[in-house]
């Protein structure tokens, strides 16, 4: 199974925010499935789906 990755700009389109709140919000550890992919940043989609479908909570068992 091939994990899909959402871009920050694509990620901010789907949330709604601007790209300087996405990047904002991921380094804070709020929104989950972060990867560095060299200078890059993406999000793995179906950890974000996830996320949003439990309201968008942190999920404190990760940590």
């Amino acid at each position: 199974m091939e994990k899909e990755f959402l871009t920050v700009r694509s990620l901010s389109k789907l949330l709604d925010m601007s790209e300087q709140t996405t990047y904002k919000l991921a380094r804070e550890g709020v929104i989950p499935g972060r990867v560095k992919v060299g200078k890059s940043v993406r999000f793995n989609k179906t950890v974000v789906v996830e996320w949003l479908q439990n309201g968008g909570a942190k999920d404190d068992s990760e940590n």
